[in-house]
């Protein structure tokens, strides 16, 4: 069940990035500054979420990884493929393929965090780690661009 739960989406989300850059009608540097746009927007929408939703608005269940960080997340966010579908109404496929490869980025880096820490980048291990130690700080797993920006960052 682990492997379909976190690989599933891990799989699903850039393939469906792909199909939507090969479909777009789009000249490559507009459908390029989409993509960049979608990631970029999905590292703020992240840190958001985590920051404002994950620790203020659901404490108690985000409550029970921090209890239990090496247990396997099962749940898939179901809302988030409500608000890519939404994404794409609004925005459109080149900016939801951005938004996707950023989410995959993000699947990736929080599974290997604690499954694979070999498999991540240094900078965001320790970054990632210092949040489940010091919950209050380090919002972001994907980038730690908006810890930077808005004082959330712990070193």
């Amino acid at each position: 069940m682990m492997a379909i739960t976190c690989f599933g989406e891990l799989a699903l989300a850039p393939l469906l990035a792909g199909v939507l850059l090969v479909l777009s009608p789009v000249k490559i540097t507009t459908a390029a500054g989409l993509f960049v746009c979608g990631v970029v927007t999905w590292t703020f929408a992240e840190y958001v979420f985590h920051r404002f939703v994950f620790h203020n608005l659901i404490p108690k269940q985000h409550g029970m990884h921090h209890a239990h960080p090496d247990e396997p997340v099962l749940t898939i966010l179901w809302p988030i493929w409500v608000c890519f579908l939404i994404v794409y109404l609004v925005a459109g496929g080149n900016f939801l393929a951005g938004a996707l490869i950023g989410y995959a980025w993000y699947l990736f880096v929080h599974h290997c965090s604690h499954h694979g820490p070999d498999k991540v980048p240094r900078l965001l291990l320790q970054h990632h780690r210092l949040h489940h130690r010091f919950a209050t700080r380090n919002y972001g797993v994907s980038s730690t661009l908006w810890d930077h920006l808005f004082g959330t960052m712990l070193q």
